[in-house]
Formats: C-alpha cells, sequence, structure tokens
C-alpha cells in the first residue's frame, strides 16, 4: 500500500526544488539586465551612434594628479599606433609588424593612442580595409574610448573607460600604465600583459580635435 502522505511530501519537494531553481534562474537574468540599464543611465552614445563615454566626472577623479611633466616624454602630435610582436597563426610564432600590416591576421581593426596637452587621451579603432585616414575618426566627440593620465609612485598611468568584460555591454574604468621610449608606447595591464605601440606622423590637420573630460 502506497502512503499518500510519502506522496504528498515529494510532491512539495519537487515543488519546491524546481520553485528554487526558477528563483536562481530568475536572478541569473535579471542581474545582466539590471547591469545594462545601470551602464546606459550613467554614459552617453557618441555621434557614431554606438560608441559610449561616461556622463560621471568620477570615473576620471584621478586627473588631480595629473602632472605637466608627464608629456615631455610624449609627443601629442602623432598617434601611437599597436604593433603585433606575439602573434601566433597557430603554434608558429609570426614575425613581428605593424598590427596595419598584419595581412595575416583576419581582424582587421587595431588601435592608437592619441594623447591631449591636457593629460586627456583616447584608445581610437582604425580598420586595416579602410587606410585613408579622416578628422573623423580622430574625433573624441564622434568616436573612441577615453582616459586621464596621472602619476603615482613614480609611475604614469590612465584610467581609461571602456568596455571591460566579454559581453559589449560591460563597461567600466580600467587603469594602465604607460611606458615611453623614444617612438615606442608600452602599455602595461594588471602588471602581467604587455602592449606596444609605435609613433606614426599622421597629418596635423586629423588632430585638431580638442578633449576635455
Amino acid at each position: 500500500m502506497i502512503n499518500n502522505r510519502s506522496i504528498d511530501r515529494t510532491t512539495y519537494s519537487k515543488r519546491y526544488l524546481n520553485s528554487d531553481k526558477l528563483t536562481i534562474l530568475k536572478k541569473q537574468t535579471i542581474l545582466p539586465i539590471l547591469l545594462l540599464l545601470v551602464s546606459c543611465a550613467q554614459t552617453t552614445t557618441l555621434r557614431n551612434g554606438y560608441s559610449k563615454a561616461p556622463t560621471k566626472s568620477k570615473v576620471f577623479k584621478n586627473s588631480v594628479y595629473f602632472e605637466q611633466a608627464i608629456l615631455d616624454q610624449i609627443d601629442t602630435t602623432v598617434i601611437y599606433e599597436e604593433y603585433n610582436d606575439n602573434y601566433y597563426e597557430g603554434l608558429v610564432k609570426q614575425e613581428n609588424v605593424l598590427a596595419r600590416h598584419n595581412y595575416a591576421n583576419r581582424h582587421t581593426t587595431y588601435g592608437v593612442y592619441r594623447f591631449y596637452g591636457n593629460g586627456c587621451f583616447n584608445l581610437f579603432h582604425l580598420d586595416r580595409d579602410k587606410p585613408e585616414l579622416t578628422a573623423e575618426m580622430f574625433d573624441p566627440a564622434y568616436t573612441g574610448w577615453r582616459g586621464v593620465l596621472y602619476k603615482k609612485k613614480n609611475k604614469i598611468l590612465g584610467d581609461m573607460f571602456t568596455q571591460t568584460g566579454q559581453m559589449g555591454w560591460q563597461l567600466g574604468k580600467q587603469t594602465e600604465a604607460f611606458i615611453f621610449r623614444g617612438d615606442t608606447l608600452i602599455v602595461e595591464l594588471k602588471n602581467v600583459h604587455k602592449f606596444f605601440y609605435i609613433k606614426r606622423h599622421i597629418d596635423k590637420k586629423l588632430l585638431e580635435h580638442h578633449a576635455e573630460w
């Protein structure tokens, strides 16, 4: 004979577990949506229709530690373009080359830094398949991630508002260390990852934009 009370308890247990799973699923769904809404509320869309910039100045609060002497090491009349020094095709390391000339890489976009005389900077992204440069590509009101330079413990640091996660909507502040050696810029992330950029002279008329943030 089957115990009805036993059946009731089993049914209740299953309902409880299903309810618990549903609650967890709701939390997992709602949290990203809330984060997305918060992120959108604290950003503005640039003129290209998709790039984001922060609306709150506290993102760049470390700009108060900017020192004019930092600019002695930086050329504000040029861009510093990405250099691939550690690019692999499968397990084979490829020749070091400017990202703009790395035709082995199927990804055609590459980064360039632009620094301003007031300590602000941008990270723009150019396309290897669009070699003709325009002023719009370097207009901080139109495109680009924004950042500020400052000095801390004898290091040149930069706080940049950028994509911080795998998902495109995950935006936030990223701190980078900048080392300038002649025509070379070395960007360090978390004292682990190093990225190299090489000075490139372009038409100065393309860089007549101002940055205030």
